[in-house]
């Protein structure tokens, strides 16, 4: 098997300027993500610091699958109930009103049918 010299010379050739090409994208983008980094570097730690001030936590897919959802659906139904009660609680007052405004209602009729009762003698 015999390589022709120029042949490889030419491959070669075309490596080595694909590789520049490549290093010259490299090289480009190093200098753009240093001078973004050089532009935004305060506001990157700032945001960095936030994000670890919230601590708040991510999961991945295999995390969450493997979590339970018994909790979630305990949380959710207790808070339900409460809900419920609250709302019966609310309708227990409003009734308890409206029955004393009906006592009210019996007295002053009453009263007004004992008024025309005694003005009728």
């Amino acid at each position: 098997m015999e390589l022709d010299h120029g042949t490889a010379t030419m491959s070669r050739a075309f490596v080595n300027s694909a590789e520049q090409a490549e290093a010259a994208v490299r090289a480009q983008a190093s200098n753009s993500s240093n001078h973004a980094t050089r532009t935004s570097g305060t506001n990157m730690r700032l945001k960095k610091n936030r994000f670890d001030i919230s601590s708040t936590k991510e999961f991945n897919l295999q995390e969450l699958a493997m979590l339970s959802i018994a909790p979630i659906v305990r949380s959710i139904h207790h808070w339900w109930l409460q809900r419920a009660e609250e709302h019966y609680l609310i309708c227990a007052d409003v009734e308890q009103q409206r029955a004393r405004e009906a006592q009210m209602n019996v007295a002053y009729y009453q009263k007004r049918a004992a008024l025309a009762r005694s003005a009728r003698n």
